[in-house]
């Protein structure tokens, strides 16, 4: 592709006052020499290389002939600067007219190199210009920019050192004759008829150029006294990379990984920003030695031979670069999956103004929001057809192309495997999907809420905001609750109140930490009287306040009518050999339990659903025995029978003393079932496949009852 000319350049910001014209003196060494650069007084640095030095802000580039490495040391740099204290400032007016000078005469003397102006430029960045005819006015985006001139040491106002003379400075008076105004490029975007049918437009890049012009009327100017003292100094800088400029007469983004360049040899080329030599196509790697930053085209080497003359070429051997993408009137693709599930496609995207666009898909794969003239999604091919702008719609507005992007939910259809799945596949869908709501579902809406209380004080009231709460709990920081008598709630007025005096315990007298969480639940219930492919859900009742999006779950209710405890199919077994059966095996008891004048009791609260055996050790004591829960409690017959159910603190059942008569022997066995007041569910819950991201992972679900 030819050769580059590259740039080693240097800025140094250490020295922060204003330097001497023509006391700067830098030197370095490499392959065994020395090199000097020396300041002209005029702002420029000869000798080995050329440079140039800011005097007013104390900034110095530098571009060394030849380039050392950063393996050769560092840079010495001597230089004068300014010692004094308070520099002069002022403000004067600019002259806006077009063409036209400012002046400024402060009447003061200023010390050459110590000038600096600051004002604001405004400049057009971008402007769409409609086709004629189409009744659109042309748009155009603007920026602000503050910009600084300096002087150069010998009268002269500049923007950067080596650049165009804006004005000039009179160092005896201190009188500025000065035009900041430059003029530059920009880019325009212009709609075009579509020739070839008549109908249609598109758009086609282009460019053009203007003059600044002033962002504020005003600007600042500071400088220092001639009188001020100076001093010597010296200091030492770190030799930086080597920078080249791939593409000094384009202004094109240069695309990733297309870039390949040898210097003296050696090839270098970009990988995912980085420049890498010695790459390997093997394991497409290799040593890392420098940036590229590929919106400017400048490459920065920290790794490359030292003593290296700056007119050695760099020959491009591979650089793919850009334009910027024009506006677009439409926009045609295809989704990555298919089919999608209707109502699912959602497309975002920034139209030429810098607003955002948002359209969704309804279930018939009509594409509505924003201003767009038309779109359309098929969900069985995931073809996506949109038109965004057109003459005819004058609120319309064209989009840039590549932020144009979608979100979707597409199906994948796999046999399924009874022995994997459970149960029987051929009762499912030909999809294996099972619809979570159906028309007449009981459908519980609810909504949690969390306040903390870093300290909690007796007597506090926290107020919730809202009313009706269907439960309130308080956690700690070391995830106990508090204990339930602990507060007090109203449910009407939306409030907690803690108790007074205050123990921060859970129900087992364990400690509860502060901060604390206050949770609070609202919730309604009613019969779903449609349900929509696309999600939406309506009740038969109004909800009796409003839910949050984003945090507001609805859940399915699964009804099984009214439901209670109770104990069952008692009988005496005479040796029981621990087999779970619901019929006498063998010879029954001489001794009996009086199940008429002391039945077995029961609660809602504590029962299960088990089978169970009292299975005597002596005369006396015996063991209670679950089918699933194991042993749970030891008893005798001269206590009344009640072991706990861990999970709700009520007992399982309770067997009265008296109901116990005599002649019990080792191994007789009194056998009984009872039935929990809750009803039996399974529940199959599915993954989707890939490899597990979370640690740990877990669901809940919730017994809910009524007692007339």
């Amino acid at each position: 592709m030819g050769n580059v000319a590259y740039a080693y350049n240097f800025a140094s910001a250490q020295v922060k006052r204003n330097l001497s014209p023509g006391s700067v003196v830098i030197t370095w060494s490499t392959g065994g020499h020395q090199y000097t650069l020396t300041d002209d007084g005029a702002g420029n640095l000869t000798g080995a290389g050329t440079g140039t030095v800011s005097y007013s802000n104390g900034l110095i580039f530098i571009n060394p002939n030849p380039a050392p490495s950063p393996s050769d040391g560092d840079y010495t740099i001597e230089y004068e600067d300014w010692q004094g204290q308070t520099k002069l400032t002022d403000q004067f007016t600019l002259n806006t007219g077009p063409g036209t000078d400012t002046t400024f005469s402060p009447a003061t003397a200023m010390r050459e190199g110590s000038v600096e102006i600051r004002l604001n430029v405004q400049r057009i960045t971008k402007q769409w210009r409609y086709k004629d005819g189409s009744g659109k006015a042309d748009r155009t985006e603007y920026t602000s920019e503050a910009i600084t001139i300096t002087d150069d040491g010998g009268g002269n106002l500049r923007r950067e050192k080596g650049g165009a003379v804006l004005g000039t400075v009179n160092y005896a008076t201190g009188a500025i004759t000065l035009d900041a105004r430059q003029s530059y490029t920009f880019k325009t975007y212009e709609e075009r008829p579509r020739y070839f049918n008549g109908t249609g437009t598109y758009w086609e890049n282009d460019s053009d150029t203007a003059v600044e012009t002033y962002a504020a009327s005003t600007a600042s100017i500071s400088w220092t006294d001639p009188g001020d003292p100076v001093q010597i100094r010296s200091t030492t800088r770190p030799i930086p990379g080597l920078t080249i400029d791939l593409t000094p007469t384009s202004s094109r983004n240069i695309v990733p990984n297309s870039v390949l360049f040898e210097i003296n040899g050696t090839q270098y080329r970009d990988q995912d920003g980085a420049i890498i030599k010695n790459w390997s196509p093997i394991t497409d790697t290799g040593t890392a030695v420098g940036s590229i930053d590929y919106a400017t085209g400048l490459v920065t080497l920290e790794d490359y031979p030292a003593n290296t003359p700056t007119n050695t070429p760099v020959t491009l051997l591979a650089c793919l670069t850009t334009l910027d993408q024009a506006p677009a009137n439409r926009s045609i693709f295809r989704t990555a999956g298919a089919p999608l599930r209707e109502g699912s496609l959602i497309v975002n995207a920034t139209d030429i103004e810098g607003n955002q666009i948002t359209l969704n898909a309804d279930t018939n794969g009509n594409l509505t929001g924003g201003n767009i003239v038309s779109g359309f999604v098929d969900t069985q091919t995931g073809l996506v057809t949109i038109e965004w702008a057109d003459e005819q719609n004058a609120n319309s507005v064209p989009v840039v192309p590549s932020t144009v992007r979608y979100s979707a939910v597409s199906y994948t259809f796999l046999p399924l495997d009874a022995d994997l799945v459970g149960l029987d596949a051929t009762r499912l869908p030909s999809d294996g999907r099972v619809p979570q709501f159906n028309l007449g579902d009981v459908v519980v809406v609810s909504n949690t809420q969390s306040q903390e209380v870093v300290t909690a004080t007796p007597g506090q009231v926290v107020t919730f905001g809202r009313q009706n709460q269907a439960e309130v709990w308080v956690e700690g920081a070391n995830g106990n609750r508090l204990a339930a008598d602990q507060y007090i709630l109203d449910t009407e007025a939306g409030t907690l109140t803690f108790a007074d005096p205050l123990s921060l315990v859970d129900s087992e007298a364990n400690a509860v930490t502060e901060p604390l969480q206050v949770y609070n639940r609202v919730e309604d219930m009613g019969l779903a009287t449609d349900v929509q492919i696309g999600g939406q859900i309506s009740l038969n009742i109004p909800l009796s306040q409003d839910y949050t999006a984003g945090d507001t779950i609805a859940s399915a209710a699964v009804l099984y009518g009214d439901l209670r405890a109770r104990a069952f199919n008692a009988f005496h077994q005479k040796a029981w050999g621990g087999t779970w059966s619901d019929d006498l095996i063998g010879d029954s008891t001489t001794a009996k339990y009086n199940l008429v004048s002391y039945p077995i009791e029961v609660t809602n609260q504590g029962a299960i659903k088990e089978r169970w055996a009292i299975n005597f050790t002596s005369s006396t004591s015996f063991q209670v025995i679950g089918e699933t829960v194991g042993v749970v409690a030891t008893g005798n017959v001269s206590a009344d029978l009640a072991p706990t159910n861990a999970a709700t603190g009520a007992p399982y059942f309770t067997i009265r003393k008296e109901g116990w008569g005599s002649g019990w022997v080792s191994g007789n066995t009194l056998r009984f079932n009872t039935d929990g007041g809750q009803a039996p569910f399974w529940v199959a819950r599915t993954i989707v496949a890939g490899r597990a991201v979370e640690e740990t992972d877990q669901f809940a679900t919730q017994n809910r009852g009524d007692a007339d």
